[in-house]
């Protein structure tokens, strides 16, 4: 009982456990999302708002050249059209501050406007607003300055005419005022309700009395500008310019500026930006190398297909050793798992210990550190080191097997005397040779082949017979002649007679060569109609660790390319 409880506790404790670890990953994914819809939030503001800054600084330059070029056709006018052009600004005036009192309260929402863009537009009315009031200032300036350069008694009129002015616009206001508030106390409620049109009615009064007021100091500040010149002893100087304010100091725009410079320090502080902004500026670059991994290796593959492939295939073939005889036969006409061989007292089996299954205690066993001593460095990269050599004073038999690759086999080819055959060393297992007449290896190379560069194979192990030759291939060896001008993958070649003219064709289709189904070479033997009398070894199935290149399997690829230049 104790034991079934101690399973149930472990049994609910690794799922409470896992409940743990999903809450946590949810939250802190919520937590995530959070920061990263912060700053979509941010970065949404700011765009706004840069657009907004824009747009409202390209229509107050167009307010600016107006207000300029009227100035400049206004310089030296009389006083007529001056005034002329001051009643047309306070009309433009009053039009704004009308368009700029529709923004206030709930209308811009009633009206389905957004309230940013509400707030917008009133910045945008304000400095337009600004700027009209610049060019009210100028020409009433100038008009002072024209009505300074005449008589005193019609600067004294103007004065007078300008205080009474004041005092009617102040008597209206102090009417309109008046009257707004009895209104107010009329109807204390019914002001109060948007659809009401007593609410509406005071809206327009309270209209009316905000635009006597602004009238009333605008006024106010001419009589004053006149009554300071004619107390005076000073002509006053010319109107300056109407200059635009410099970029990023127009006072109505100062809000954006400032909203701007706010933004842009939290997308700073928001850690998901500050991970994204080194990404952003190596993004372009990172999808640069990406495209040209991905295209590098299709426009070398075309290159070699369309390019070299077609040109190799018209060059001659090799033939390494012409006068050799090229016969060589697969003993019992096929391969099988494991394989029995026979050494006298003329011969020895060297083999790789890996391979010597079943052994005979009759058999002297020594180590031979390389199968040749001519060639070092090509017996230890091919792994034809270390070898078990056996040698019996009557027949023995021994038993070779592929220990490794359940998909391998053991076949023995029969090399006579006379007979040369071409093979990568590495494709050896064993080999069995006469005590004084050991197995002779020569190298040709192939510098000046097309054929050869294309395959990365430069050099060219031979082995001479006579000697019996312990192979090992995938799923199978297989031996036919090469008097017919016969194909076969690359990756499947295991040795060919050296007496055989030896050459590439590219494979069938380009759409398997790029997918990597099938190699890009073949290798042919023989040329087709003529006899050569000699034989070409395979393996049945290619076996997949010999597909070795340069773009193969990364570094082990490219030694592998490199063994092959030499043969190995």
């Amino acid at each position: 009982m104790r034991v079934l409880l101690v399973v149930i506790v472990r049994y609910l404790m690794r799922y409470l456990a896992s409940l743990v670890l999903i809450i946590a990953v949810l939250l802190l994914g919520r937590f995530a999302w959070s920061i990263w819809d912060d700053l979509q939030s941010i970065r949404a503001e700011s765009f706004l708002l840069s657009n907004a800054n824009q747009e409202i600084r390209a229509s107050l330059a167009k307010v600016v050249q107006g207000v300029n070029a009227r100035a400049s056709q206004l310089r030296g006018a009389g006083l007529a059209k001056l005034d002329a052009s001051i009643a047309e600004v306070d009309k433009k005036i009053v039009q704004k501050q009308i368009e700029r009192q529709q923004l206030t309260g709930l209308r811009p929402i009633l009206a389905g406007e957004s309230i940013a863009q509400a707030q917008l537009h009133a910045l945008e009315i304000d400095g337009t607003i600004g700027l009209l009031q610049q060019e009210r200032n100028w020409l009433q300036d100038s008009k002072v300055l024209l009505l300074a350069t005449q008589a005193a008694v019609e600067i004294s009129k103007e004065r007078e005419r300008l205080r009474l002015r004041h005092v009617y616009l102040y008597d209206q206001w102090k009417a309109a005022k008046e009257e707004r508030d009895s209104f107010q106390r009329a109807h204390p409620v019914k002001i109060l309700l948007p659809a009401a049109g007593e609410y509406q009615q005071l809206k327009r009064l309270e209209a009316r009395v905000a635009q006597l007021l602004a009238d009333n100091q605008s006024a106010k500040a001419d009589y004053d500008r006149v009554d300071a010149l004619v107390k005076g002893t000073r002509t006053p100087k010319p109107p300056p310019e109407l200059p635009l304010p410099p970029n990023g100091e127009d006072p109505w725009l100062k809000p954006i500026g400032t909203r701007i410079d706010e933004l842009r320090k939290a997308e700073m502080d928001n850690w998901i930006g500050k991970l994204w902004r080194p990404v952003h500026e190596i993004l372009p670059t990172a999808l640069l190398l990406l495209v040209g991994a991905i295209l590098t290796p299709i426009a070398i593959k075309a290159f070699f297909y369309f390019v070299l492939a077609p040109l190799a295939a018209s060059r001659p073939p090799i033939r390494l050793l012409p006068s050799a005889q090229g016969f060589v036969t697969l003993e019992t006409g096929h391969s099988s798992v494991s394989r029995a061989v026979t050494v006298d007292s003329v011969n020895e089996l060297l083999v790789h210990p890996d391979f010597l299954k079943i052994i005979s205690k009759n058999g002297e066993e020594k180590t031979q550190w390389l199968l040749n001593w001519r060639f070092p460095l090509t017996s230890l990269s091919a792994g034809m080191v270390a070898l078990t050599r056996i040698r019996c004073n009557t027949p023995e038999t021994f038993v070779i097997s592929a220990t490794r690759n359940p998909l391998a086999e053991i076949g023995v080819l029969d090399l006579p005397a006379g007979s040369a055959l071409v093979m990568q060393p590495h494709n050896l297992v064993g080999v069995i040779q006469a005590r004084d007449k050991p197995l002779r290896i020569t190298a040709h190379w192939q510098l000046t082949s097309l054929h050869a560069w294309l395959t990365l194979q430069l050099r060219y192990m031979v082995l001479h017979g006579p000697a019996r030759l312990i192979v090992q291939g995938c799923r199978g060896i297989q031996l036919e002649p090469g008097n017919e001008g016969r194909a076969i993958n690359q990756a499947a070649t295991l040795a060919f007679s050296a007496n055989l003219p030896y050459s590439t064709h590219r494979c069938e289709t380009f759409t398997a060569y790029l997918r990597g189904q099938k190699e890009l070479l073949n290798d042919c033997f023989g040329t087709s109609g003529h006899a050569s009398g000699g034989f070409f070894v395979y393996e049945e199935l290619p076996n997949g660790d010999r597909k070795a290149g340069v773009t193969g399997r990364g570094l082990e690829g490219l030694t592998d390319s490199l063994l092959k230049v030499f043969g190995i």
